[in-house]
């Protein structure tokens, strides 16, 4: 099956003009990243980006697929892991489409990937429920499109809350299955948000608590922090997911962006957004 959009025409336009039209935007938006476009520091690992709608999360989105774009040689598929914001499908849902649609096009998705995954762990289920009415992965997918010709294949994850147990389970998993793909490049999208419904100088303030703890590849530290706090970084259980996986790596992170969508858009109470990176 093909998995059809869900939010075109609402995160971002569903015209492909338009929605080229849009990334350009967003890239050339003063928060954008066309004015500093992120140096090279090593071979691309993987990738944080915001999952909002792109008038307010699309500018600081285009720092980390600005990097990926100049990625040499690119990554052959991309393993895209986002939180779940609804109750539908399996808590480690494995997309069991063909391809997923967007304006652009259709971007295929890794079935012999998608079968070693299924085959290293049981938590992992295909499913397609789970992603039918969710945002955070097919956000990403435009961009994807327009930032890399031609587009790589995907292998979308949506990941529930669960245990840190759980979450170093899948990792385990995911790490070997990778670490054995020795004949392509693969990299790793986390989709994620960050601080909700907050005033902008404690948006800055508690979400580089978040950050720096990303930035030190200290999973279980993120994990606790948000959990124990009841932070609202709805990408906490794939970033703790991708964090476990690169542990003993040696990965440098990056900040490449940080910024709130009330410096967009004036209002009293909003989301942080951040771009970062990890090479090797």
């Amino acid at each position: 099956m093909i998995r059809e959009t869900v939010v075109a025409g609402r995160f971002y336009e569903a015209n492909a003009g338009q929605l080229k039209s849009q990334i350009e935007g967003c890239l050339q938006h003063r928060l954008g990243a066309a004015a500093s476009i992120p140096n090279v520091g090593g071979t691309l690992a993987g990738i944080i980006v915001p999952h909002a709608g792109y008038v307010f999360s699309g500018p600081v989105a285009t720092h980390a697929f600005a990097r990926l774009q100049r990625e040499i040689p690119p990554p052959d598929t991309v393993v895209l892991l986002g939180p779940k914001h609804t109750r539908y499908g399996e808590s480690f849902s494995v997309s069991a489409a063909s391809a997923w649609k967007t304006p652009l096009g259709q971007m295929e998705v890794d079935s012999g990937l998608r079968d070693k995954v299924l085959a290293s762990d049981s938590l992992f289920r295909p499913d397609n429920d789970a992603h039918t009415f969710e945002h955070s992965i097919e956000v990403q997918l435009p961009f994807l499109q327009y930032f890399m010709s031609p587009a790589p294949r995907i292998l979308p994850i949506a990941i529930h809350y669960a245990p840190f147990a759980s979450i170093c389970k899948i990792a385990d998993g995911l790490r070997k299955v990778i670490a054995g793909e020795t004949a392509k490049k693969i990299i790793f999208l986390v989709s994620s948000d960050f601080s909700h419904d907050t005033p902008r100088e404690q948006a800055y303030k508690l979400d580089r608590e978040v950050i720096d703890l990303i930035l030190s590849n200290d999973a279980e530290g993120v994990y606790k922090l948000i959990t124990e706090e009841d932070r609202s970084v709805c990408g906490v259980m794939p970033i703790c997911t991708m964090l476990q996986i690169f542990a003993d790596a040696s990965l440098k992170a990056t900040l490449l962006k940080y910024a709130t969508s009330m410096d967009i858009m004036r209002h009293e109470l909003g989301v942080g957004y951040a771009a970062i990176i990890f090479e090797k």
